[in-house]
């Protein structure tokens, strides 16, 4: 069967030469490597086209302006692939794409989850990578939905689970997991599989990617379901709200606004502490800050524009 390795990159001229090299170092080479450009205006397209021109790798890119699930499924559609390996402009340990396939090619695994850590070059970028990425210990392999910067699966279950999904703004990954979830393929996690990715580079880039994030879990109405945690984020802030209202009649509620915050922040930033980051904490608690707001907008935005357009267009 044909096995590819498939990614959409956009804008990523800073780092596309990393994931291109490590594409080269794999010690299992794929039938095509194939990778759609989302709109770039950085000097990727021409990166893409200068590797494609040297590399002895089946390689091939096509531009496919729009948003990620667009380019993910240009990208399977161009592979004429049986089994896709599915990543982004991370950086790739040499052995990534043998371990990841190979479950579904020894036709044990319909979906292989792989992992992702962090590739950071200053404290700030790690301290907003260890607030913004769970931990091994964190997850139950049985319940894990991957990121589709390391995931595997074959094109049958792609094709029956409708596709990566096209309409939504953004967190189209987790939409797609529970697509496939519904299917019940065979599963299987391999931890060793991994990719080396960099985190959001400012608190600005935090509330942006989250924003989008949520906004497509709210487009499809994902509240209370794959640990999303919406309900919990809307009453602690809205709880926050009234104590600041009701403290204007009686002051003592401002003092338990304080220990209530100062003890939120401390509980959502405990990994920078464990890491005696000392010095980062209080960045760490603009970072929790910018992931709340960004989730909490983003998910407002998403719910009402499913109220204006219909529930039949985010439908998955």
């Amino acid at each position: 069967m044909r096995a590819a390795i498939v990614a959409t990159v956009r804008n990523e001229a800073t780092r596309i030469q990393e994931f291109l090299g490590s594409l080269e170092a794999q010690t299992r080479k794929p039938d095509v490597v194939v990778v759609t450009d989302g709109g770039s205006t950085d000097g990727t397209p021409e990166a893409l086209a200068a590797f494609a021109s040297r590399t002895s790798l089946p390689f091939r890119w096509i531009s496919v302006p729009g948003n990620r699930s667009k380019g993910r499924n240009a990208a399977i559609e161009a592979s004429e692939a049986d089994l896709l390996a599915m990543t982004d402009a991370s950086v790739l340990d040499p052995a990534w794409f043998e371990r990841i396939i190979a479950p579904l090619e020894a036709g044990t695994a319909d979906l292989v989850s792989g992992w992702y850590a962090l590739r950071t070059d200053s404290p700030r970028e790690r301290a907003i990578g260890l607030l913004t990425q769970y931990s091994l210990d964190q997850i139950d392999p049985s319940t894990f939905l991957p990121s589709s910067r390391s995931v595997a699966f074959t094109r049958d279950l792609w094709a029956r689970a409708g596709r990566y999904p096209e309409a939504y703004s953004g967190n189209e990954d987790t939409i797609f997991d529970l697509a496939m979830e519904r299917l019940r393929p065979r599963k299987t996690f391999v931890a060793d599989a991994v990719v080396r990715w960099r985190p959001a580079a400012s608190v600005r880039v935090v509330y942006r990617q989250y924003e989008r994030y949520a906004e497509g879990d709210g487009q499809a109405a994902i509240f209370l379901t794959t640990g999303a945690r919406y309900a919990s984020y809307y009453v602690a802030y809205l709880g926050g709200l009234a104590l600041l209202l009701l403290g204007f009649a009686w002051w003592p509620l401002w003092v338990l606004l304080l220990v209530a915050a100062a003890g939120y922040l401390g509980w959502r930033a405990r990994k920078v502490l464990a890491a005696r980051m000392w010095s980062l904490v209080p960045y760490g608690g603009l970072v929790v800050l910018a992931w709340d707001m960004g989730r909490l907008i983003g998910y407002t935005r998403g719910r009402w524009d499913r109220l204006r357009h219909g529930r039949d267009r985010y439908r998955f």
